[in-house]
């Protein structure tokens, strides 16, 4: 298995639905296992040797970690990993399979195409990744334009 940022910024986005958004103090042991659950999570064939350097890769992207005083203060380290190069204000207003090949060569999010009026799906996709919702201008189209793009959580 070669590794990729691509994988980093993954666990990082996965590893946020594992670690409480809090006041609480952070200690090295949330981290650390919010980090393994998001590797054992999007990689459940991988090998031991793997899973280590996934884990010493993606807290080797966090270097202000140890500095964190609340589990709110890693969370937000997190997400910055985890979205950095992926800017929604320039998806919108372009068609939603380019906008869907971005989202899923940065892999980190897996995109969803969402309806105003239905519910959103919640927790994380297939793969493990959390969801990247996208609102576009017709549903009935191929390919239609996005309207506008958040982050589910």
């Amino acid at each position: 298995m070669r590794l990729t940022q691509a994988h980093v910024r993954g666990i990082c986005a996965t590893a946020l639905k594992y670690l409480d958004d809090d006041q609480a103090p952070a200690a090295a042991r949330h981290l650390h296992r919010a980090v393994d659950t998001a590797i054992n999570r999007r990689h459940p064939d991988a090998d031991r040797r793997a899973r280590r350097a996934l884990r010493h890769m993606t807290l080797d992207s966090l270097p202000d970690w140890t500095d964190a005083a609340t589990r709110a203060d890693l969370v937000s380290q997190l997400r910055e990993v985890a979205r950095c190069g992926l800017d929604l204000t320039e998806m919108v207003g372009q068609p939603h399979a380019n906008v869907a090949g971005r989202i899923w060569f940065h892999g980190a999010y897996s995109s969803r195409r969402v309806i105003a009026d239905r519910p959103r799906p919640a927790g994380l996709s297939y793969e493990g990744r959390p969801w990247l919702y996208l609102l576009t201008d017709d549903e009935q189209a191929r390919n239609p334009v996005v309207l506008a793009a958040e982050f589910a959580a």
